[in-house]
């Protein structure tokens, strides 16, 4: 485990992602295989482990490219290094599975993490046998690890809801180099006073015919006047507020970046840490 954690470490320290693929990572650093007391689960926890300090560093780079209003080249490596070293973390997991439970009629198969894509339901990832495809006989070996597997993907309760998404930005930057990141802004405008308060988000508007008047909480929004974000109302007794929420989103999944990788994150250490148990 040592020797390869150093290796882990050492394409770390040089801002290289361990990425290549957990089954080809193996071949290059130990072609003569894996040997005793080490673990592909081992070598998972490390990038787990280091993801978690890189996230603290994004965060910094990530507020930095708010403040410029331009996402960073420094911030883009940092995400593509970081969702690739989740992505291989997987895929090692599956290896350790495939190490302890697996067989193959080839020498070296290629072992990856099995996960379903935005649209199948659960019925259409059984069916299409893709768990046993991804760590080759894992079925007739160890069935309650399949359906370990499957109550995992998307599609179910307590599953993982952003693996389609994740996926396919570390299949992205893979194929495309980097994933771009837009800036989005969202307005908000909350009218409140003491515990009582109505918002109103854009594209949404409000006319207080004369008259009537509105109550919220004891502030009072007279009649004759319409408000939206943009143009908020007179407001008696009340306070006024308007928000503008700022954040970056990859433009391929259309999700911000901080909350998918922060589920990314936790959902890859909550597999790992599940599947190194069985």
């Amino acid at each position: 485990m040592e020797a390869r954690a150093a290796d882990i470490r050492r394409c770390l320290l040089h801002g290289v992602p361990w990425a290549t693929g957990a089954a080809d990572a193996l071949e290059f650093f130990h072609p003569e295989g894996i040997g005793e007391g080490m673990s592909a689960f081992d070598d998972a926890l490390e990038l787990v482990k280091h993801a978690e300090g890189d996230l603290a560093k994004i965060r910094k780079a990530y507020e930095a490219s708010l403040h410029a209003k331009e996402v960073s080249g420094s911030l883009q490596v940092q995400i593509k290094n970081f969702v690739e070293n989740l992505r291989s973390a997987l895929d090692f997991a599956a290896n350790g599975l495939f190490e302890r439970y697996g067989s193959s009629l080839q020498a070296k198969p290629k072992v990856y993490f099995p996960y379903a894509t935005a649209a199948p339901s659960r019925a259409m990832f059984e069916s299409s046998g893709r768990i046993d495809v991804c760590i080759p006989g894992i079925g007739s070996s160890r069935p309650d690890i399949v359906q370990s597997l499957v109550e995992m993907q998307h599609f179910e309760v307590n599953g993982h809801e952003w693996l389609p998404d994740f996926m396919d930005l570390t299949n992205e930057n893979k194929h495309e180099r980097l994933t771009p990141q837009v800036r989005k802004e969202t307005k908000e405008l909350r009218i409140s006073r003491g515990g009582a308060s109505i918002g109103m988000g854009e594209g949404a508007s409000i006319t207080v015919g004369s008259g009537a008047s509105i109550s919220i909480g004891g502030a009072v929004i007279r009649g004759g006047q319409t408000f939206d974000v943009d143009n908020p109302p007179r407001v008696e007794g009340g306070k006024v507020e308007k928000t503008t929420w700022v954040s970056f989103d990859f433009e391929s999944t259309g999700r911000p970046v901080i909350p998918l990788l922060e589920a990314a994150l936790k959902g890859t250490s909550q597999i790992v840490r599940e599947l190194s148990t069985k």
